[in-house]
């Protein structure tokens, strides 16, 4: 009984994982855009960010860092405006998807992050500014839970 309990939570746990990032794709994919998604949401203990941290085993930590220091460049802008950032914001999409085929980052990471980046460039310039900090947050807190997790 113990060695089949075993056998099946290790099967579940490996399953989850792309299930759990997978349902918070599909609820970022249903909101009309990401600053609707409340900083509790993704950021509480338990959250999207931790949730998917916890069960990115498989991402490796220069690659999170590489992306997220790209980030942070557009971020410390003087003039922080979409339009500044809209052009360098577009060219991470073929960085990741670079990474995501080199399997540097798992494909359940890059379809999240790539529907966190959709929902971005929506509304105006001052709305999609906002969502733009939003996803800086969001992903700060992804680094964040996956250093706790995976140190």
């Amino acid at each position: 009984m113990a060695g089949n309990y075993d056998r099946n939570r290790g099967r579940g746990n490996r399953g989850g994982r792309s299930d759990e990032i997978g349902e918070i794709t599909s609820k970022i994919q249903s909101l009309n855009k990401l600053s609707d998604m409340s900083v509790k949401d993704f950021a509480d203990e338990g959250g999207y960010a931790d949730i998917v941290a916890k069960n990115s085993r498989n991402l490796k930590t220069n690659q999170l860092r590489k992306f997220f220091s790209a980030v942070r460049v557009m971020e410390q802008k003087e003039n922080l405006t979409w339009q500044e950032v809209e052009a360098e914001f577009y060219l991470l999409k073929p960085q990741l998807a670079v990474a995501s085929g080199r399997k540097n980052i798992p494909k359940n990471f890059y379809n999240l992050i790539m529907a966190v980046m959709r929902k971005v460039d929506v509304g105006n310039d001052d709305e999609k500014l906002e969502n733009f900090k939003i996803f800086i947050q969001f992903f700060e807190s992804i680094v964040a839970y996956h250093k706790f997790h995976h140190g």
